[in-house]
């Protein structure tokens, strides 16, 4: 009976200690990103970061997803392509997602597994955005570039799975 106890106590313990690492994770990674349209491969946006490309990132539930604004009829986009992006203060979109592999939230770096290799990313916040960059140790899927983003605000829908 002591033993059950005891495991209880551990357990309930463990878990309390593990939920405030968790609860910050989401404060610094939850909602939806999208990457900044006027952002280059290694150059941030000029305009901090106000006019949203169409694709970005979800960091939740131990997933890495990827996300793209479904419906945009916006004329201002990087190369006149309509369509290809949207303002940061929209009120509501819909996005269609897919999946890109496990994730691991650390203080100081995420990892992303995918396609049996796990590729770390640090980031750095700023004002109006935050920079994400691959360790130079790279997967192959993975890219020098260096990821401008921005959390959207705004309502999310997500579009129906086909």
């Amino acid at each position: 009976m002591r033993s059950t106890y005891a495991l209880i106590v551990l357990c309930v313990t463990t878990a309390m200690s593990i939920l405030p690492s968790a609860q910050a994770a989401d404060d610094v990674w939850g909602g939806t990103w999208f990457t900044c349209e006027f952002a280059k491969s290694q150059t941030p946006p000029h305009e901090d970061c106000q006019m949203f490309d169409d694709e970005g990132f979800r960091f939740a539930d131990g997933r890495f997803t990827y996300v793209r604004i479904t419906e945009s009829d916006e004329t201002a986009c990087k190369g006149e392509k309509v369509g290809q992006c949207f303002r940061r203060d929209r009120p509501a979109i819909t996005i269609s997602t897919k999946d890109r592999g496990k994730l691991d939230l650390g203080p100081d770096a995420i990892r992303v597994k995918y396609l049996f290799c796990t590729q770390t990313f640090y980031f750095k916040d700023t004002e109006h955005y935050r920079e994400i960059w691959p360790d130079e140790d790279r997967c192959i899927w993975a890219r020098k570039r260096h990821f401008y983003i921005a959390r959207y605000e705004g309502r999310i829908s997500e579009a129906a799975k086909q």
